[in-house]
């Protein structure tokens, strides 16, 4: 027996029934996935650590980075000006110390001056003495005794070679102690001018550190402290 069709009419119903099922179900809205929540943005602070102050904008950063450096730079320069100085200190201690062992000698000097205007004028009264008893042996005329006169020639004889003996000691000394003092004064004003110009470079150091100091204690209360974003940090430092 051949197949029995099944009814046109009925599956054309079937299929517009389906039809209408369908436009009347509204399409699904497509679900747009939740964006994952993006993480703050790293902070720093210039003075080490993640910083508790306000936040610098880049240009502020700009700014602080640049006085860092430049302080940085300078306070270089300033330790390695620091170290001549303290050499040619050095330098000038040693002098000092050495042009003491020549005032020694210079007061040695004075003191041998001293020594021989005292013997000067002990052989002064003798000389006076000498004197008053030739007057008393010529008053006495021939009344004077050979012994008395011969010994007053022996006295004049010593006196005369104490007095060329003085007079050779005072040249020498004379001599020498104008040379010790002038070599002396000469070093010791050399030295003075060398220590005064030490105090004035030494001052304008101390001067020049203390001016740095003031500028690093503003850098660090206005920017030490100071958080800033990384990002920021390396912008600069690729030179945006």
């Amino acid at each position: 027996m051949p197949p029995i069709a099944p009814p046109r009419a009925a599956a054309l119903l079937l299929a517009l029934a389906a039809l209408a099922a369908h436009a009347q179900t509204p399409p699904a809205k497509p679900v747009k996935p939740t964006p994952a929540a993006s993480a703050p943005a790293a902070t720093r602070a210039l003075g080490g650590g993640a910083g508790s102050g306000k936040l610098l904008t880049r240009d502020e950063l700009r700014a602080c980075m640049k006085r860092q450096e430049t302080l940085a730079t300078r306070r270089a320069e300033a330790e390695s000006a620091r170290e001549p100085i303290d050499r040619e200190k050095a330098a000038l201690v040693g002098e000092q110390d050495s042009l003491k062992a020549e005032r020694e000698r210079v007061e040695a000097s004075r003191k041998a001056v001293a020594d021989l205007n005292a013997r000067y004028k002990a052989h002064g009264d003798r000389v006076e003495a000498w004197n008053a008893k030739a007057r008393d042996l010529q008053a006495q005329g021939a009344k004077s005794a050979d012994k008395d006169r011969a010994a007053l020639d022996a006295e004049r004889g010593e006196l005369q070679q104490a007095q060329a003996t003085l007079e050779s000691e005072r040249k020498a000394l004379s001599d020498n102690a104008q040379q010790v003092v002038a070599a002396f004064n000469t070093r010791a004003q050399a030295l003075d001018q060398k220590v005064a110009d030490w105090n004035r470079r030494n001052n304008e150091y101390t001067e020049r550190v203390t001016a740095l100091n003031r500028e690093r204690d503003a850098w660090v209360a206005e920017c030490a402290d100071r958080r800033y974003r990384e990002e920021d940090e390396i912008a600069i430092k690729k030179g945006e």
